[in-house]
C-alpha cells in the first residue's frame, strides 16, 4: 500500500513540475492560476529581445505582442509571467523595474472604451536587437 501511494506522489509531482515548466506563448492565454499572493501583487513580468518597436497588449490573463516597426518577435526570443489578472474596470498600471536600450512606456490604461486593455510600447533605440525587460503593475 505504501508503495502504491509514493507512486501517485511520485506522478503527479512529476506533473505538477512539467506543467508548470512550460511556457505561454505570446498570443495565448496565461493557464488559469488561484488567486494571486497579495503581498506579491498582480503583474506581468515581460523580458524579450527587440529590434524596433512592438507594442504588448494586457487584456485579463491573455498577453498580445504586435510588431510596429522592425522584425518580428520571435517565440523564442521573448517570455513573460502574470501574476493575478488584469480586472475589468478602471485601473491604472504602472512599469516598474524597466530595463533595455530605448523607451518603455504606458501608451494606453485599460477602461471601457478599449475593453480594459493595458498597452505597453516598447522601442529599441539601438540599431539591432536588444534586450528589454519591465514589470506592468497594477
Amino acid at each position: 500500500m505504501k508503495s502504491c501511494s509514493r507512486l501517485v506522489v511520485a506522478a503527479l509531482l512529476c506533473l505538477s513540475t512539467a506543467a508548470l515548466s512550460l511556457p505561454a506563448s505570446a498570443e495565448e492565454a496565461a493557464p488559469a492560476a488561484p488567486a494571486a499572493d497579495r503581498r506579491e501583487g498582480n503583474n506581468v513580468v515581460w523580458r524579450g529581445d527587440v529590434d524596433g518597436t512592438i507594442d504588448i497588449s494586457l487584456r485579463n490573463r491573455t498577453l498580445r505582442v504586435d510588431v510596429v516597426a522592425g522584425r518580428s518577435l520571435r517565440r523564442g526570443h521573448q517570455n513573460h509571467r502574470i501574476t493575478g489578472f488584469l480586472p475589468a474596470r478602471d485601473v491604472t498600471v504602472r512599469l516598474e523595474n524597466v530595463e533595455g536600450p530605448g523607451t518603455v512606456e504606458v501608451i494606453q490604461q485599460p477602461e471601457r472604451s478599449n475593453n480594459f486593455t493595458a498597452v505597453v510600447r516598447v522601442a529599441n533605440s539601438q540599431p539591432s536587437r536588444a534586450e528589454f525587460r519591465f514589470t506592468l503593475a497594477w
